[in-house]
């Protein structure tokens, strides 16, 4: 397996003896190695995030029963299989040189981030349109419930007791990026009034379409300049977003037209003298990260967290920083564990959830009400 480039291939015993004969030989001269065999090996990786963005995202088949056939190969073919999986390194540099943001959806050479793979993966592969695949992948198909994987299991089931907890009926609450109003009309259920707006027309049709008494929508380009100029100055109580702040520091395409200056600056001027600033976001040390292990004693492996090339959340000192330069105090951070009845439907996902976190909130306010 190479953690870096999420690839793997499994062989049979011979082939792992014929590597170990093979190593340190330089190419050309492996003789007769080349010729030997044959050896079984199984392609098993597949772009397992395409089940959604929480699955299992260690992107190799685990159970035998359901790998491909095996391949039958010579010493020569074996290795060739291998360096185009990436488990064997031919050339360094031009490996090295591979780690590079995508140029373009049809770019097959550069690996690309997290977002580049999953867009290439949707639009190339599968032919799906990537809007309605986020949709899909979080919830069911009457748009009411969020469906009984890890969004389930930790998110919505943290957010429940949590907006039941924090909210009250006086509270005005304003959700940024609110995609189709779930969870603004599960705030709704204890506020006394919920604003969503999120720049996808689709979505806000959606969210007009099921909406709570107490929960209005609309368009607004988020993260640009006048986007929330129908919202009056103090109106808020409370501002929440979730699953959005990523996409600032580590863009699906470069050179974003969204300043996360400026959505910070809109959330100060609309929160009230003593607002909350509510943020929800992927962990930007556990996310995306291989589940190794045993099903009830996982591990990971981390390949990059300062200098990041396939990761795309900011790291922890980044999200604190924007915060802090954008007027904002954290006073508040929990991380978010998986309800204890998901273990029986995927002991594997509960067991890695539950020991490293993927999602973390946060509570914020303007620098000038944090008492120091």
């Amino acid at each position: 397996m190479n953690v870096f480039a999420r690839t793997c291939v499994m062989l049979d015993s011979d082939g792992v003896k014929f590597l170990r004969e093979v190593e340190g030989k330089e190419k050309g001269k492996e003789g007769n190695l080349l010729s030997s065999g044959p050896f079984q090996a199984w392609e098993v990786s597949f772009f397992s995030n395409s089940e959604g963005l929480l699955a299992d995202p260690t992107r190799y088949r685990r159970e035998p029963k359901q790998w491909p056939s095996p391949l039958s190969l010579n010493g020569g073919e074996l290795i060739a299989l291998l360096e185009k999986y990436f488990i064997l390194i031919a050339n360094e540099k031009e490996y090295r040189s591979r780690g590079k943001l995508k140029t373009s959806f049809l770019d097959s050479e550069n690996l690309g981030n997290f977002h580049q793979q999953m867009g290439q993966e949707l639009m190339l592969k599968q032919r799906v349109d990537p809007g309605k695949w986020w949709v899909h992948q979080k919830f069911t198909e009457d748009y009411k419930s969020v469906r009984n994987n890890l969004y389930g299991a930790v998110q919505d089931h943290s957010l429940k007791s949590y907006f039941k907890r924090r909210f009250s009926p006086e509270s005005t609450v304003v959700d940024i990026g609110c995609g189709i109003g779930y969870y603004s009309n599960k705030m709704a259920e204890y506020a006394k009034l919920v604003l969503g707006i999120d720049p996808n027309k689709k979505y806000i049709e959606m969210a007009k379409g099921m909406s709570h008494p107490r929960a209005q929508f609309d368009v607004a380009e988020v993260g640009k300049p006048d986007a929330m100029k129908n919202i009056q100055d103090g109106f808020a109580d409370f501002v929440f977003i979730s699953d959005a702040l990523l996409f600032y520091h580590v863009s699906p395409v470069p050179n974003p037209e969204a300043d996360l200056s400026v959505l910070l600056r809109d959330i100060r001027r609309i929160l009230k003298p003593n607002g909350t600033f509510i943020s929800v976001e992927p962990h930007p040390v556990f996310w995306l990260l291989p589940w190794l292990g045993d099903t009830d004693r996982p591990f990971t492996i981390r390949t990059e967290y300062l200098n990041r090339r396939f990761h795309v959340t900011g790291t922890m000192s980044e999200i604190v920083q924007s915060f802090a330069k954008g007027g904002f105090s954290v006073t508040w951070m929990e991380d978010l564990t998986p309800n204890p009845a998901y273990e029986k439907t995927d002991p594997r996902g509960y067991s890695f959830a539950k020991e490293f976190p993927l999602w973390n909130l946060m509570e914020l306010k303007p620098l000038n009400e944090v008492s120091l």
